[in-house]
Parts: structure tokens; sequence; C-alpha cells
């Protein structure tokens, strides 16, 4: 078995960031759209495409983060990374998690939002990719 390496690490490692950086800024827009309607009580008031589409939106983007935890597990971690490596999976998979119960919080059937759920899970999406940045910082910090 070959050695992980910096030269081997660092490019899965700058996927996951630039990929989950993409998905985000993709998804912001539904987002502040869905936040603004639950702020303003009009969900049942949006158009039903609408809605339909930000769920199926929010269903892309929360499997792309899960791919994203894929590549994170499977990465060959340079010894010295392991640790600070093992918190940021632990802090994307739970962003990840996070991600998904905001989607499950989507009733596209009568088109209602489980409004518990939508912002505990946008709570803990916040908190997840604070941890995630921190350790992405940490371990570009031990790289220098």
């Amino acid at each position: 078995m070959r050695k992980a390496t910096m030269a081997t690490y660092m490019p899965v490692l700058s996927k996951v960031i630039e990929s989950t950086e993409k998905t985000g800024e993709a998804l912001n827009p539904s987002f502040e759209k869905l936040r603004q309607a639950i702020d303003d009580d009009a969900v049942t008031k949006m158009v039903p495409a609408e809605f339909n589409d930000i769920q199926m939106e929010f269903t892309d983007g929360t499997e792309q983060y899960q791919q994203n935890v894929q590549l994170l597990k499977k990465a060959g971690v340079p010894a010295r990374l392991i640790g600070r490596h093992r918190n940021l999976l632990a802090a994307y998979e739970a962003y990840a998690t996070a991600c998904a119960a905001m989607t499950a919080s989507l009733n596209v059937t009568d088109q209602t939002v489980d409004l518990a759920a939508f912002n505990e899970a946008e709570k803990a999406q916040e908190t997840e990719m604070a941890r995630v940045s921190n350790d992405v910082q940490r371990i570009m910090t031990m790289v220098m």
C-alpha cells in the first residue's frame, strides 16, 4: 500500500471545498426565496412548480454533499493530518445530514414546510459549516 502524501490528499480536499462552495452558491437563491416565504407565512402561496423545483434542487445538493463525504472517507490522509481529517469528516457528515433534514422538511404533496425541522436543520448547517471551515483552515495551516 502506498503511503498517503500531501500531493494525493490536497487535490481531494480542494475538490470537496470547491464542490461545496459551488453547490452552496447554486442553492442559496432557492434557500433565500423559501426562507422569505416561510418568514412571510406564504409557503402555500408559492407557485407549486417553484416549490417543487426548490425541493428538487435541495435533493440534488444533498446528494452532492453526500458524494463529498464519500470522497473524504476514501481520501488517503497523511499521518500528521489524520486527527484533523477525522474532525473535518465528522463535521462534513453532520453538515450533509443537516442538509438532508432540511430537504426532508419540505412536503411537496401538500406544499408545506415542517418549520421546527427546517429551522433546526438551518441552525445545524450553520454550526457544522463553521466547524468544517475551521478544520479546513487548520489543515491548511498544518500544510504550510
